[in-house]
């Protein structure tokens, strides 16, 4: 059987589409139109990071899916790259058109077929696309929402969830690793789809019977050998499995242990740790990016397992002449090159590499090492974020908001466009006195914009939590929170004092900044002068049975006090008397009374509050998924989400849209409402008119830095 990863002699007129499209890019001019990603200049010489597929066509071209940058791009035999399809922007759009202006979302595997088409495991977008020789991008399967169906009928109406990788035959056929369905799907050259191996559930089972009845664990790389035997990946159960010619299925690696063992023993006795891809050669060895174990394993035609690159450290050691003394880190993808190379994606150590399958030596083909937080000084729905949180708006208009798990504030400016504010990436509350842009932040949390533009945040420092300044000269210091958990400190500087978990903060117009101190179930507040003191004290003491959890604070024109309690489900108030009544709520948990008295409605989990411009107070509801508002007259209406956690509805009305825990919010002079959409990884916008958009990140998952691994999993992935 012929396959691209085994590399056939075919003609391959690629070059077509480099040439014929790099001219009519809307990203420049020229032959290479996306220089500021370092098209054009030596493949080593760039920073290449989050590389997820990779193949190499007949004459030793090489192509891999950049997925950070949603790209396409090719290393020519000069060693120069290039991007070949893709704009850029995470999303969906193209079809029909040249692949340069095209969208992708995480393009992953990549295969070639005879006739020179490149394939592209778009896996965000649940779709295979073809590119083929002049350039035009279509889609062969996957109708775009990620489910499971379609088997009998035309692959472009089927559905796919999060394919990974592709092989080509040389029939015409095309496999998809269909990641999240637990099956590996086929297309034929009538673009009739079926599903070859997996009955869907992530388990371990069927060995020894047809492949269709067996059970994959999220399978990744996929590979076929010459005699048409496909080989698995099958990466949630350690294994790689084969299915034959008769559609039977085996375990040829691995004994379901996530670990390291067995070499120079039958394969079928060793440990491996997540596999993510297999290639064959020609005599039948099989060659495995084991990446947990931060190996490259061999399995011999007899079945024997060794290690052929890697120690198990992951600390770079460089290029040399003795593969099995080079360290990886976490190796992804691999492909086999025409001269007798292994090509390996070596991921967080962001390069890709080639091995000498006879001599050993190693050489980096692509990337410089170096990494590249994503997204910053681009439109921010190309940008990937990670757990949006705090959010304000400064006087100049820009959106500002905690991009927490990056360790970064970043915002917005008039034309869309995102910026690093504040943090290096760093976790740490490193750097007062000097310039933001250099110091570490911590987490950074709830957030809020002063008159003169001082930026307050919030940051944990051990069990409790500190604020941190940002003067509008861009200098850090550390505002108040001596890092000792406690409620001391009142009548002295903010400095010295100790607090809580601060759930948020605000300031007036004044400059005083208030603090919602959830652990002590206080509202806090730090006077121009740096003098810390409780509002409210004598008052608060009597309604504290109520389990008053303070999760939200913002502050009215005239300077009054709004509280969202989510342990009572009330919006609390305190006057300038320092009087405490409820405004909102009923204590009810649940969502009730839309278009009655606010005071008469259930609120069932009440967090980010904001006033709009017209004296309004929204409402974020994190768990119920929705953002309410109360108008001057008290009346609680329903302004965006459907109550059901997701993602939806971008262009339209925003009471009709899906949103996934709104944390916070803030207005603009215009009257457009920005808000933190934290679980979609999202700042989404608001008009006057209340239609919803996207205004930053997408779908991708987030990262501390670009092509470092995930910390949290948010779809079922293990």
């Amino acid at each position: 059987m012929l396959t691209i990863k085994n590399i056939y002699s075919i003609a391959w007129c690629f070059t077509l589409l480099v040439t014929g499209m790099s001219t009519s890019a809307d990203s420049g001019s020229g032959p290479y139109p996306y220089k500021d990603i370092g098209d054009g200049n030596k493949a080593t010489e760039v920073i290449v990071t989050l590389v997820d597929g990779v193949v190499v066509d007949p004459e030793g071209n090489l192509f891999i899916s950049h997925r950070s940058k949603n790209r396409i791009r090719k290393v020519g035999k000069d060693g120069i790259i290039t991007t070949i399809a893709g704009n850029g922007l995470a999303g969906f759009s193209g079809d029909n058109g040249p692949a340069l202006k095209a969208s992708f979302n995480f393009p992953a595997g990549l295969c070639l077929d005879q006739a020179g088409n490149l394939y592209v495991a778009d896996r965000n977008n649940h779709r295979i696309r073809r590119i083929d020789t002049s350039g035009i991008v279509t889609t062969v399967a996957g109708a775009g929402d990620p489910d499971m169906g379609g088997d009998g009928g035309p692959a472009v109406q089927a559905y796919l969830n999060y394919p990974s990788d592709l092989v080509c035959d040389g029939k015409g056929n095309l496999y998809i690793s269909d990641r999240s369905n637990n099956r590996i799907r086929k297309v034929d050259s009538q673009g009739k789809i079926s599903t070859v191996a997996g009955m869907g559930l992530p388990e371990f089972g069927g060995d020894f019977g047809p492949a269709t009845g067996a059970f994959l664990k999220y399978p990744f790389g996929i590979d076929l050998d010459r005699k048409g035997n496909l080989y698995i990946a099958d990466r949630g159960n350690n294994r790689i499995r084969k299915v034959d010619t008769q559609g039977i299925i085996t375990t040829v690696a691995g004994d379901g242990t996530h670990f390291f063992a067995g070499d120079y023993g039958p394969a079928t006795r060793a440990s491996l740790a997540y596999p993510t891809d297999v290639v064959v050669d020609d005599r039948g060895n099989l060659y495995i990016a084991d990446r947990n174990n931060n190996r490259i394993r061999k399995v011999d035609s007899l079945g024997i397992m060794t290690t052929v690159m890697g120690i198990g450290k992951y600390e770079y050691n460089g290029d040399n002449e003795i593969a099995s003394e080079t360290t990886l880190h976490l190796p992804f993808a691999l492909a086999l090159s025409p001269d007798g190379k292994l090509i390996i994606v070596d991921r967080n150590h962001f390069r890709v590499r080639s091995m000498d399958l006879k001599s050993h030596a190693i050489a980096t083909l692509a990337g410089n090492g170096n990494s590249w937080f994503r997204g910053d000084g681009g439109p921010g729905a190309g940008a990937t974020l990670d757990s949006p949180s705090g959010m304000a708006v400064d006087s100049k208009g820009r959106v500002i908001f905690s991009d927490k798990m990056h360790n970064r504030l970043r915002q917005i400016d008039e034309k869309g466009f995102i910026f690093t504010l504040a943090g290096t990436g760093d976790q740490g509350n490193e750097g007062d006195g000097g310039p933001a842009s250099e110091a570490s932040l911590f987490l950074p949390g709830a957030m809020a914009v002063g008159p003169q533009d001082d930026i307050y945040f919030v940051s944990p420092q051990g069990n409790s939590k500190v604020v941190r300044k940002i003067d509008p000269q861009g200098k850090i210091t550390r505002f108040a929170g001596n890092g000792v958990l406690g409620d001391k400190g009142d009548g002295g500087p903010a400095l010295q004092a100790s607090f809580g978990v601060i759930q948020d903060i605000a300031v007036d117009r004044q400059g005083n900044v208030y603090l919602a101190d959830l652990t002590n179930r206080k509202i806090r507040k730090v006077d121009t002068q740096g003098v810390v003191s409780t509002l409210a004290s004598d008052t608060w003491v009597k309604i504290v049975d109520e389990e008053i959890h303070p999760n939200g604070i913002a502050i009215s024109q005239n300077g009054e006090i709004f509280i969202s309690d989510s342990g009572s489900s009330k919006i609390r108030k305190i006057d300038r008397n320092q009087n405490v009544t409820i405004f909102a709520g009923t204590g009810e948990f649940r969502d009730s009374g839309d278009g009655g008295p606010a005071i008469q409605a259930g609120i069932r989990s009440p967090g980010g509050l904001t006033f709009s411009p017209d004296g309004e107070l929204f409402i974020a509801e994190e768990t119920s998924h929705r953002i309410r508002k109360i108008s001057k007259e008290g009346n609680i209406m329903h302004v965006a989400g459907t109550g059901s956690p997701g993602y939806g509805g971008d262009g339209g009305p925003a009471n009709q849209a899906q949103l996934k825990s709104p944390y916070r919010m803030a207005f603009d002079k215009e009257g457009n409402l920005y808000f933190s959409d934290r679980d979609n990884n999202r700042i989404r916008k608001i008009d006057p008119q209340g239609i919803i958009s996207t205004v930053a990140g997408n779908s991708n998952i987030g990262w501390l830095q670009d092509g470092l691994e995930v910390r949290i999993t948010v779809h079922n992935f293990p």
